[in-house]
């Protein structure tokens, strides 16, 4: 058996976690102090409603599939670490607990069909290989869907071998879509996502001229998808591409494929023209500032935005 620093049980009969004592065949309740979450992974592309529910229900598995045990951080909140345990088979475990009133007398009893997880170590993993591609995936922990989603943001050993991951929240605002982004090319897609998450921390730590700024980007991803779809190279400018958006936009028919419509255009424009303002010459300059709630309050018209282009639902 492996290192009892690495090994955990999931006893059904008794509906509790526990773990092997050192040095003995017994194995004790994990303290209820102790959190255990069930863990599904997932990559980039499948961000997309049904496979979110597909990961949700696989949640409810008994016994889970993987677990993640948080453990100290040195990030701090809202990042957290977690040694990921995976199921390894079923086993017999003799488990040892306390006689209530008589703290030196004890109870045992053999828990048949016992789970037991091993704690893994680094490398060999999905989240591994999209890590050294830069293509950083997710964790479903439970909870109400996309809310429950936590992206890797390093994966690293402890002294044991253990992999400890880093994560941090996925967080969506009420008034946030949910992204669909697993129909653009590879390259775009992870453009838009790391803008949108980008976008969506800035909300949350209450930064509205990174706000600002993120979403501009994020709009430069979408008028580049929707400019594809109608074999147009896409210019190198937010500006220019709505530019090139208004041509099709004026000539009905020309461009039938194309997802964008005038009030996507317009939606696109207002956060062109914010992020204008955030420029010397044009805001500081002429003592045009912006009011923080403003820059916040881009969640409609983001949401807005990717909705009108079929990038996103609420």
């Amino acid at each position: 058996m492996s290192s009892t620093a690495r090994t955990i049980f999931y006893l059904p009969k008794a509906e509790m976690f526990a773990e092997p004592l050192p040095y003995h065949t017994h194995a004790v309740p994990l303290d209820f102090s102790t959190v255990l979450y069930p863990g599904i992974y997932l990559n980039q592309s499948e961000l997309n409603t049904k496979r979110l529910s597909e990961a949700k229900s696989l949640l409810l598995k008994t016994p889970p599939d993987r677990l993640l045990r948080p453990v100290p951080s040195s990030d701090g909140p809202p990042y957290w670490s977690a040694i990921v345990y995976e199921h390894a088979g079923t086993t017999t475990v003799l488990l040892r607990t306390e006689i209530p009133r008589f703290a030196t007398h004890y109870r045992e009893m053999d828990e048949q069909g016992s789970s037991v997880y091993y704690a893994i170590s680094p490398g060999n993993r999905a989240w591994d290989t999209d890590m050294s591609t830069c293509q950083s995936g997710y964790f479903l922990t439970g909870g109400a869907g996309p809310n429950a989603l936590w992206r890797i943001a390093r994966n690293q050993a402890d002294a044991l071998n253990r992999q400890v991951l880093t994560l941090y929240p996925v967080v969506l605002t009420p008034t946030l879509a949910m992204p669909r982004f697993d129909t653009v090319p590879n390259q775009l897609r992870t453009f838009l996502t790391r803008h949108f998450e980008g976008f969506q921390h800035a909300i949350t730590r209450n930064a509205p001229l990174d706000a600002i700024d993120r979403a501009n980007n994020l709009t430069e991803g979408v008028l580049s998808y929707c400019l594809t779809l109608v074999s147009e190279t896409p210019q190198s400018t937010l500006d220019s591409m709505l530019r090139q958006a208004k041509k099709i936009l004026e000539h009905p028919g020309e461009g039938k494929q194309f997802p964008l419509t005038y009030y996507g255009y317009n939606l696109a424009q207002t956060i062109r023209q914010l992020h204008a303002r955030l420029h010397e010459s044009q805001s500081v300059g002429q003592g045009k500032s912006i009011r923080p709630e403003v820059g916040l309050n881009l969640t409609v018209t983001v949401s807005e935005l990717l909705v009108d282009v079929g990038l996103g639902n609420y």
